[in-house]
C-alpha cells in the first residue's frame, strides 16, 4: 500500500498515444506494462503512475511511498504533458486519492463542485 496517492484528469485528443510517448521517453527511468491498449503502468520501483486514456481524455493515477518521487513523477508527467499538448490552458488538478484506482477523479467529473 503506498502512502502517497493522487489523480488527476486532463482533456487532451488521441489520450492513447501521450502513454507510448511517456513509456518511449522514459523507458530508462521505469518499467512500462501495457502501453497500448488500455492502462499504462509506469513501475518505478517503490512508486508507479497509471494513465488511463479515455475518450474524454486521459487520467492519471501516482502512488508512492516517498514524498519526492511521488511529487518528481507527478512533475514529470506534467513536463511531457507540456511538451506534448498544444492546449496551454489545460490545468493538471491533482486531487487525493484512496485505494480505489480512479474514484477519486470519477467523483469530481460526476460531481464538479466538489
Amino acid at each position: 500500500m503506498h502512502k502517497h496517492i493522487a489523480e488527476a484528469f486532463v482533456p487532451i485528443p488521441h489520450p492513447d498515444s501521450f502513454a507510448v510517448k511517456v513509456c518511449t521517453r522514459y523507458r530508462n527511468y521505469c518499467r512500462c506494462f501495457g502501453a497500448t491498449g488500455a492502462d499504462a503502468l509506469l513501475d518505478f520501483g517503490d512508486a508507479r503512475a497509471i494513465l488511463r486514456p479515455t475518450d474524454e481524455g486521459l487520467h492519471f493515477r501516482v502512488e508512492a511511498q516517498n514524498p519526492i518521487i511521488f511529487y518528481g513523477i507527478r512533475t514529470l508527467l506534467q513536463g511531457i504533458l507540456a511538451t506534448i499538448t498544444t492546449n496551454r490552458e489545460a490545468a493538471v488538478e491533482w486531487r487525493p486519492a484512496g485505494n480505489v484506482p480512479f474514484s477519486a477523479i470519477r467523483e469530481r467529473l460526476i460531481n464538479p463542485q466538489n
